[in-house]
């Protein structure tokens, strides 16, 4: 019983000593502040980078889907950065002579970019 109690007694202290190291490290700007679930920073719908994630983001689903979708333009953009940066983009693009709005999730991982989801529609959650 003695045994079970002090490794209790272990696992709280090193709990406890890194959950201060934690609220240091924080109050003192060492680490950055962390993103959670629906945490975006808002991107430039004009900026070149967007437009060409989106543009990106429009080949691609014409690509795998043998769609014919043209872009527009991107009415809304933001980002989220956790280990990698994901842009979340509402575009605006022709299917033919009808305009459409569609979400689309852009993964950035140093210079490669991958297509994450493309639907009709803006984004769950970000509007």
């Amino acid at each position: 019983m003695a045994a079970i109690f002090h490794s209790l007694l272990l696992v709280l202290t090193f709990l406890v000593a890194v959950s201060t190291l934690f609220e240091i490290s924080t109050a003192l700007g060492w680490r950055k502040a962390e993103v959670s679930g629906n945490d975006f920073s808002p991107a430039d719908p004009k900026d070149p980078k967007v437009v060409e994630l989106a543009e990106f983001a429009i080949n691609e689903q014409n690509k795998e889907f043998k769609t014919n979708l043209k872009f527009d333009h991107v009415s809304n953009a933001a980002f989220q950065v956790v280990q990698k940066t994901n842009y979340f983009l509402i575009i605006v693009a022709r299917d033919g002579s009808n305009l459409g709005t569609y979400g689309a999730e852009v993964l950035l991982n140093g210079d490669s970019k991958k297509l994450v989801s493309f639907s009709k529609g803006p984004i769950s959650n970000f509007q």
